[in-house]
């Protein structure tokens, strides 16, 4: 484990908003148990939310960051030191959609990710969301910001939950390298305010691009978001 992790005591993320049904796994509790508005979630939790529901968590940061219907997400690390004002903040998105209002009162301190089997996304203080579609292909838009997307093969403690984990398959073998794709152990983008970034089912990366907002905010989801994010008082 890094160093960050130990020196930050464990903190909680608070349930601000349920619509609908989430259930909860805790780490040595083989029962599931229902969540409910008012709860509090440790390091280690793992989240599943039913159809038509969504959650939000108020992180102790003051970060809030909200999951829609069909998600599954764990909560790897939700650490804060109230007198150093340090964060070790990391969610691991296995399935469905987030969208993150991330603190920009602390700026660079610390670290704040949001990690998929492809890809994880650090960002400082920033708006944007994450899609984990079910073929494993991943899409970012930032609003507000910028984050830093890049492969997860230096962060191998970042795993999603295991119930969607599956077997990495082998291909067959490959030819000397020439010109390629983007690959899985080394890329990163700096992925800005408007921008998007896709990654592919195999984890190669697209170059960021423009992303049309007024298309975006037709979206149910997403204008739900900024309506909340809009009431939010920092």
């Amino acid at each position: 484990h890094e160093a960050l992790s130990v020196e930050i005591e464990g903190g909680k993320a608070e349930v601000t908003l349920l619509e609908g049904k989430a259930f909860l796994e805790k780490k040595d509790i083989a029962k599931t148990q229902d969540i409910y508005k008012g709860h509090y979630l440790v390091s280690g939790d793992r989240v599943s939310t039913d159809k038509q529901s969504r959650i939000e968590l108020k992180l102790p940061d003051e970060s809030f960051i909200r999951f829609d219907e069909e998600t599954t997400f764990e909560l790897a690390s939700v650490n804060f030191d109230e007198k150093t004002k340090n964060r070790d903040i990391n969610v691991n998105m296995a399935l469905g959609k987030t969208w993150a209002n991330v603190s920009k009162i602390l700026g660079r301190k610390g670290r704040f990710a949001v990690a998929t089997r492809t890809a994880v996304a650090g960002v400082r203080g920033t708006v944007y969301r994450i899609n984990v579609n079910k073929d494993n292909s991943v899409v970012v838009k930032v609003y507000w910001g910028e984050i830093d997307v890049s492969a997860p093969s230096k962060v191998s403690h970042v795993e999603p939950p295991k119930k969607v984990m599956k077997p990495s398959t082998v291909a067959g073998p490959h030819p000397v390298p020439g010109p390629h794709p983007v690959s899985m152990e080394e890329w990163t983008y700096i992925v800005r305010a408007l921008q998007q970034i896709v990654i592919r089912p195999d984890g190669t990366a697209l170059k960021p691009e423009g992303f049309d907002l007024a298309k975006d905010d037709l979206i149910e989801w997403v204008r739900w978001n900024k309506r909340l994010d809009a009431g939010i008082r920092k």
